[in-house]
């Protein structure tokens, strides 16, 4: 029966061995083989166990020797054999006709042992950092906080949902950055609204299959690119405020606590079964591309959901190498993001674990690049210090896979001023980063509700800001131009408030340097007069928007004023 094993003879019905360090994570057999290898950098460990939950009911359970209620397998990795330099790796074979899809898994290292030679029952269970799939549940229990307490374990995928997914014979759009219009949106909030009018909507609402059922209204609009806010594994329970004025539960919508990189969000998925957000998501890249619109993913590398001010009930690159993922000072977190921790981005391991991230999803997901948030902090290097050969951003630039990915940054950090690069971001090697130009931004605003003196800069703005992307052989492209993002004010509260009206978000959050104007009445009014200026000011926003040099960008919702 399955129980607590070691790797001296078959565990629990598994033969091992050696496996490879290469790749890292849970790696299973293309079709005909059922083997699994796991790899995990564990830099300067003397004890690394694997541990295997099988669940409950798990189709393969006859096949184990188990029962309806699953079991639990330790399997314990020999240095001799499974440690190549930093990096800790071993092969599962199981017993005939078992199917390791759905089996948990997690690492333990260093543990101290009881009495019988096992891991203590307290050890820490370490989720791994390149997991393809959690056992976290799908998008009808989004919010609830009547389960447990999220703390995910890795999953090993379906191999069909990795090795045969039918792309189709769709092929990437493959248009040049200067020819893109971006639309940024929110998985969730892009069709979660009952006005959805969804088909089905009760289960795809919020989804990645209900975002196909709108993809008409952006071809509509002229989109051939979503840049969707972030789509990797986070917990949207990890907030514990309500809302002042009615008391209603809130969550992390936005997502920028990403807790795993590999894993697409699980409650962005409609359907409760092993993999089904690889699939939905594949499913969404897929349909986007058949109708000739790209796919960039929102993506959060400077720092993670862990420990900090993050989540304290799971434990991952913290609990495995923390002065290597990220960057301390005197043994504690730093805070260059404003939430933290910060990733040490340019260390050697945690770069290469950054890298394999983007070449899956690139390879694995076929998206079509990425918009780093708060970029700066990937050129920071080990003391926090900003480099302009940052080793990243070089591991970027010489990585064939990922030659045809687009790049953008948010060019800045919450560290002022040395964090600030608008228009010096730095690409180690030919032109090729874009930047979010938060001067495009804050100029256009500033010159349409009329303040003096804007006229010149203006001018510069709407003909490719020359004066910040030329210097270093970029053009115009490498402009992202915007009036709105997901950040602060929606284009209607620009025209409609001088100040933040977020009180019900019970957190005083958010900069009120919005160079905004109300066009004569704070908020919500029955002025006609106010409300026809308010009409006319959105339309000059957008017209100036969408006549600059530069790739422009308008955020999911902004197109019904």
């Amino acid at each position: 029966a399955m129980g607590q094993t070691s790797s001296h003879g078959p565990p629990g019905g598994f033969e091992t061995s050696k496996g490879s360090p290469m790749p890292k994570g849970c790696t299973e057999a293309p079709a005909g083989g059922n083997a699994v290898n796991f790899s995990l950098d564990a830099p300067g460990r003397k004890s690394v166990w694997l541990l295997l939950v099988l669940p409950d009911n798990h189709e393969g359970a006859a096949a184990m020797g188990a029962g309806a209620e699953g079991g639990e397998l330790y399997v314990q990795l020999e240095a001799s054999q499974h440690r190549s330099g930093d990096t800790w790796h071993i092969e599962l074979i199981p017993p005939k006709g078992f199917d390791p899809k759905g089996v948990k898994y997690m690492w333990i290292l260093d543990p101290a042992l009881d009495k019988d030679g096992w891991p203590e029952a307290n050890s820490k269970k370490i989720l791994d950092p390149c997991a393809r799939c959690l056992d976290s549940t799908h998008a009808v229990t989004w919010n609830r906080r009547d389960r447990p307490k999220y703390s995910p374990m890795a999953v090993i995928p379906d191999r069909r949902a990795v090795y045969e997914f039918d792309w189709q014979g769709v092929k990437r759009p493959g248009y040049h950055l200067k020819d893109l219009v971006i639309y940024e949106a929110h998985v969730r909030g892009f069709t979660r609204n009952p006005d959805s009018k969804l088909s089905d909507w009760d289960s795809t609402a919020g989804t990645f299959l209900g975002f196909i059922e709108k993809i008409p209204h952006l071809l509509k609009l002229g989109i051939n690119c979503v840049e969707l806010l972030p789509v990797y594994e986070y917990d949207e329970t990890a907030c514990p405020r309500k809302n002042p004025h009615n008391g209603e539960q809130l969550c992390n919508y936005w997502g920028y606590s990403t807790v795993s990189f590999f894993v697409p969000m699980q409650r962005f998925s409609s359907r409760d079964r092993c993999s089904a957000s690889i699939v939905g998501f594949k499913t969404l890249v897929r349909e986007l591309h058949r109708v000739g619109i790209e796919v960039l993913l929102d993506v959060v590398f400077n720092h993670t959901a862990e420990g900090a001010w993050g989540e304290n009930n799971y434990w991952s690159q913290a609990a495995i190498a923390k002065e290597r993922y990220y960057i301390l000072s005197k043994g504690c977190d730093t805070n260059y993001t404003g939430c933290g921790n910060t990733v040490n981005a340019n260390d050697t391991i945690c770069s290469d674990w950054i890298i394999d991230c983007l070449k899956y999803w690139v390879e694995e997901m076929h998206v079509d690049g990425f918009r780093f948030d708060l970029a700066s902090c990937l050129c920071r290097d080990g003391k926090g210090q900003i480099s302009m050969d940052p080793l990243l951003i070089r591991k970027i630039a010489n990585e064939p896979k990922l030659k045809d990915a687009k790049m953008i940054a948010e060019p800045w950090d919450c560290s002022w001023p040395d964090g600030y690069l608008v228009g010096k971001f730095p690409s180690c090697g030919p032109p090729r980063w874009a930047e979010w130009n938060g001067i495009f931004r804050d100029t256009v605003r500033c010159f349409i509700k009329g303040d003096a003196g804007k006229k010149g800069d203006f001018a510069t703005r709407i003909c490719g800001s020359s004066d910040l992307f030329q210097h270093n052989g970029r053009s115009p492209c490498h402009s992202i131009n915007f009036i709105t993002a997901h950040d602060g004010f929606t284009l209607r509260d620009l025209v409609s408030y001088n100040g933040k009206q977020n009180t019900c978000n019970g957190e005083n959050s958010g900069d009120d340097h919005n160079n905004s104007w109300n066009s004569g009445a704070e908020g919500e009014t029955g002025d006609g007069g106010v409300n026809h200026l308010r009409e006319r000011q959105m339309r000059n926003f957008l017209v100036a928007l969408f006549m600059s040099a530069g790739t422009p960008m308008l955020v999911f919702g902004d197109e019904y004023g």
